[in-house]
């Protein structure tokens, strides 16, 4: 319970800092300050973790990173991380660009939603924000996310003033 009374049922784990993207606000420009993996978390470690919060009350466990589909066996975690008893929901953060690799396996490992960062549906735009000409990949992830057939997946849009505010309604139709 937190302080306001509400019972804290959900965990957020980062598996790791790394990303391959270098979204404006989210990357700083010339950052290379990545942990080593050696100093990670290792797989037992998180099962570990996830067990002691389980056995606490929480059964939701959402997988984030930096982009956690650069973590090397992430369905081995997450298969894993399936079996504990407690957690009911599985779900993974993810920016897209793998996804379309990984969707078939995270989806018979146990991961039941997925949440895609998506800023823009426009190629050159979504390159500007991400620095990355990544945009046919992230699509492509959607549509094996699709075709897995997850419970659900969602899609974050970091809206900004002047940058891609007029994609708004775009973005809404695409989802829907």
């Amino acid at each position: 319970m937190d302080s306001f009374g509400r019972r804290i049922d959900y965990l957020r784990l980062s598996v790791t800092d790394r990303c391959d993207l270098r979204c404006t606000y989210c990357m700083p420009r010339g950052f290379k300050g990545y942990e080593e993996p050696e100093n990670w978390l290792t797989f037992a470690e998180i099962e570990r973790l996830v067990r002691v919060f389980a056995g606490l009350g929480v059964n939701k466990v959402r997988l984030t990173g930096g982009e956690p589909l650069l973590r090397r066996g992430l369905s081995q975690l997450t298969s894993q991380l399936n079996t504990i008893d407690g957690v009911v929901d599985l779900s993974l953060s993810t920016n897209g660009t793998q996804l379309a690799r990984h969707a078939a396996v995270l989806k018979q490992a146990g991961v039941a939603r997925i949440n895609v960062s998506l800023d823009s549906l426009q190629r050159r735009r979504f390159e500007r924000i991400t620095g990355r000409d990544a945009l046919p990949r992230i699509l492509e992830g959607l549509q094996e996310a699709k075709a897995a057939d997850f419970r659900l997946v969602k899609i974050n849009m970091v809206a900004m003033r002047g940058v891609n505010d007029d994609e708004i309604e775009a973005m809404v139709m695409f989802c829907m």
